[in-house]
């Protein structure tokens, strides 16, 4: 059994998340969906959710007033809702998650990473070649007087970085799989129809420090004695963009203990078995919207069925008024015709015995019963838009 308490996935709406991020701090908010705050911020990003405003809480703790953005309305194929599943793992993921994973450590053996890239990946090589270009552009610009002339050639936690990330394509192509980047550098593994987004970063943390003479006018002028600010660590950290199923990790990161050069076997590993879950996740949903698509077929079609025989009812119980106006249309006539004493009284032409008959030959006319057959054909004719209330 799992020794840590397991953390369920929820589902919350652009009201709801925003009600919960100006209730507390992200740092806080984040532990309890068992996500990490950068991956909080990037689904209130999605949901265009606005968040407060850095050293929101600083102000609030010292009693001080505070600005609150308002939620704005929805745009539009802006989400209304999210679901929200924890990327910490269990301990015991589901039997078939762990066959899978297994799977995948058997078959990929360890992911090497290189000491130097001599030969790096084509990704990799394209970011160093890009970067050169900037850097020796820049210092000509430098010596040309130009104020915008500075580029830094790669520290060394940026070339460790390209090194890693070398290692993980190289080993996820070696699979199967294959990798591509964007525009933005982000890179995407793909494999049997499924995508998996992913990033490697330098880890920040927040820290605290006293206002100086260096910092813009406003900062100073503001009468904060100290401002938060985000710092480069030592570490760094690898996450997941996408929902992973159950019992796979989404985020690593090089702690006192490990490296993460020591967990690439793992994170390659869990990448390869997440692509046959996905693609199997992908087919269940696929079958259950067919299903429901099936099954509101079948509701409608069952539903104009019904429409149809209320109509076709309808238009019988029509012709049951025709019959019972006819029967008291006659039952009238016989009255008038015993109450009338000079039946060639001559009315607009004509005289009273023609105004009978043409009152009996109109209700027998109008008499169903005078060709029940054609009661059935006219029910038949019928059809759902025949009635428009």
């Amino acid at each position: 059994m799992s020794k840590t308490q397991a953390i369920s996935p929820v589902t919350l709406t652009r009201e709801e998340l925003y009600a919960l991020v100006w209730a507390e701090p992200m740092s806080h908010l984040c532990k309890r969906f068992g996500i990490s705050d950068q991956g909080l911020a990037k689904i209130c990003k999605r949901l265009d959710v606005p968040r407060p405003r850095q050293g929101h809480w600083n102000k609030i703790a010292a009693g001080k007033a505070t600005e609150t953005i308002l939620l704005p309305p929805a745009k539009d194929r802006v989400e209304q809702s999210a679901a929200i599943r924890p990327s910490v793992p269990q301990d015991d993921p589901p039997p078939e998650t762990k066959q899978k994973l297994d799977e995948a450590r058997s078959n990929i053996g360890h992911v090497q990473i290189a000491e130097r890239l001599l030969k790096p990946h084509p990704i990799i090589a394209g970011w160093i070649a890009t970067r050169d270009r900037q850097v020796k552009a820049r210092e000509r610009d430098y010596r040309r007087g130009s104020s915008h002339a500075f580029v830094r050639a790669f520290t060394d936690q940026e070339r460790r970085r390209l090194r890693l990330l070398d290692g993980l394509i190289k080993a996820l192509e070696a699979n199967g799989a294959s990798v591509t980047k964007g525009e933005r550098r982000q890179l995407a593994a793909k494999s049997g129809g499924e995508t998996i987004e992913f990033q490697l970063r330098i880890k920040l943390r927040q820290v605290r420090r006293p206002v100086n003479d260096t910092d813009p006018s406003w900062m100073r002028r503001s009468g904060e004695s100290h401002v938060l600010e985000l710092q480069e660590t030592e570490a760094q950290l690898l996450e997941i963009d996408n929902y992973l199923p159950d019992g796979l990790r989404r985020t690593w990161q090089d702690t006192r203990t490990k490296s993460l050069e020591t967990m690439m076997d793992d994170i390659a590993a869990t990448m390869l078995a997440a692509f046959p879950l996905l693609a199997e996740q992908r087919k269940k949903r696929e079958e259950a919207e067919r299903q429901r698509i099936a099954n509101e077929q079948r509701r409608y079609e069952l539903e104009q069925q019904r429409k149809l025989e209320r109509n076709r009812f309808r238009r019988f119980l029509e012709h049951a008024d025709h019959w019972r106006e006819a029967d008291l249309a006659r039952q009238f006539t016989a009255a008038m015709r015993a109450t009338i004493t000079d039946a060639g009284e001559t009315i607009d032409g004509r005289s009273a015995a023609e105004w009978l008959d043409w009152a009996d030959a109109y209700a027998n006319k109008l008499d169903p019963l005078s060709d029940p057959r054609r009661v059935f054909v006219s029910v038949a004719e019928v059809h759902n838009w025949t009635y428009r209330d």
